[in-house]
């Protein structure tokens, strides 16, 4: 009888589940909350109009998946053409200048375009496809050979025989200023109707340009500009300050402008541990916009700290493997993509939940993937969709696959690739 090795199958535990399924899960797990949460905030916002803001959330639920698999399914470096990128921003900047113009009035703000659909009111709200264009532009206008600094040749760098390009990311007149002045644009066409999105948006461009390679002196320069802007948009419009005013202390201004966050906070205490429970929650009858900006108090009331926890761990799932998706990124526009897009959902969920707890001063802001909101709900899940197709096109093994001129090194290995050091 003859021994010999035996040939063992390998198991399914040998072949991980690979990062872009790993997010899409995630993203569901979160919709699945957020069907829940709108279904019960829905039922305190008219109680006779048989629950059309549930409806109108779960029409737009199958698009938002078919967003987020489309942007998962088609090849992330499609988007790396100067030719889209320009038309993605021309396009969102003429959005937001149109709806200032010609937009439906809500609540004293022209944020939307509406359309009747089968008897229902449907939004469009072209500030959540800034979110997403603003970051498409800018992968594209730092991932372009021609800013992408070089010291000396590399191999597979985009710099050949030594010769430093006459605009890098590093360049304040070619690339900070121009840069600036797009972002400063698409904030300003934002900000007199929505504060909160205008911040989340200059914000996740900012930090953008300065992981793309600004030098991080240039944003000096922004300062001025910041406070200009700070005293027009906040200090001279009243109710604004008042909110800022009340962050300081709520109790004090509980019948003004801390109504919201008193509100919140006494639901929240509320809910303990285990909640009171889906659908028996009280303090949502008496919190405005509970099914959009305060979704998260309801949550915390109805399932309590454990559902809180279970809500956050998903989003810390959800920033740790896009994290990994980013360490991994094939090229350096896939790089800046990716990491425009966790930004900006990763920051829009800190900013929410910041207001819902008050530590951040009231702004109108969603919870991604758990608000009510059609527009909103769709672009939050495109821009997951995204990252995964960077995560679909990464290594094999998980190491960054640098493919030279096109798309140039990742920042986080320019200095090392770059500038020789």
């Amino acid at each position: 009888m003859t021994t010999g090795a035996i040939a063992i199958p390998r198991d399914r535990t040998d072949r991980p589940i690979p990062e872009a399924r790993v997010l899409v899960m995630v993203v569901l797990a979160l919709m699945a909350f957020g069907v829940l949460m709108v279904y019960s905030a829905s039922r305190s916002v008219d109680p006779a109009d048989g629950g059309s803001y549930f409806v109108r959330h779960l029409i737009f639920l199958p698009i938002a998946i078919v967003a987020m698999a489309f942007g998962a399914c088609v090849p992330y470096h499609w988007l790396n053409r100067g030719w889209l990128a320009a038309a993605i921003y021309i396009g969102t900047v003429g959005l937001l200048g149109l709806v200032l113009l010609f937009g439906d009035p809500v609540n004293g703000a022209r944020r939307w375009f509406s359309v009747a659909v089968a008897g229902m009111r449907v939004s469009f709200q072209p500030s959540e496809l800034a979110k997403v264009g603003l970051v498409i532009f800018l992968a594209w206008f730092f991932s372009s050979p021609s800013r992408v600094a070089c010291g000396r040749a590399t191999a597979g760098s985009p710099c050949q025989g030594g010769d430093r390009p006459k605009a890098d990311a590093r360049s304040f007149l070619r690339s900070f200023l121009p840069a600036m002045g797009a972002i400063g644009l698409v904030v300003a066409l934002i900000v007199k109707e929505d504060f909160g999105t205008a911040a989340l948006v200059g914000f996740v461009a900012l930090l953008l340009c300065l992981i793309a390679g600004c030098r991080w002196w240039h944003f000096l320069t922004v300062l001025p500009f910041a406070g200009l802007g700070f005293w027009l948009t906040v200090v001279r419009v009243e109710y604004r300050w008042d909110r800022l005013i009340a962050f300081v202390n709520p109790w004090a201004h509980q019948d003004g402008a801390g109504w919201h966050i008193t509100q919140s906070l006494m639901g929240i205490g509320r809910g303990g541990f285990f909640g009171v429970g889906l659908g028996a929650g009280v303090q949502k009858f008496y919190i405005p916009e509970c099914e959009t900006d305060f979704i998260f108090s309801v949550l915390c009331e109805e399932m309590g700290l454990l559902g809180a926890i279970l809500v956050l761990g998903l989003f810390g799932a959800f920033v740790w493997r896009a994290g990994r998706v980013i360490r991994r990124a094939p090229d350096r526009f896939g790089f800046l993509l990716a990491t425009g897009a966790l930004l900006t959902i990763s920051l829009q969920a800190v900013m929410n939940i910041g207001v819902v707890t008050s530590a951040l001063p009231a702004k109108g802001i969603g919870l991604p993937f758990i608000s009510y909101g059609g527009s909103g709900l769709v672009m939050m899940s495109l821009a997951a969709g995204l990252i995964a197709s960077v995560a679909r096109h990464s290594g094999s093994r998980g190491r960054p696959l640098w493919t030279g001129a096109a798309s140039g090194p990742s920042p986080l290995a320019r200095r090392r690739t770059c500038y020789g050091h």
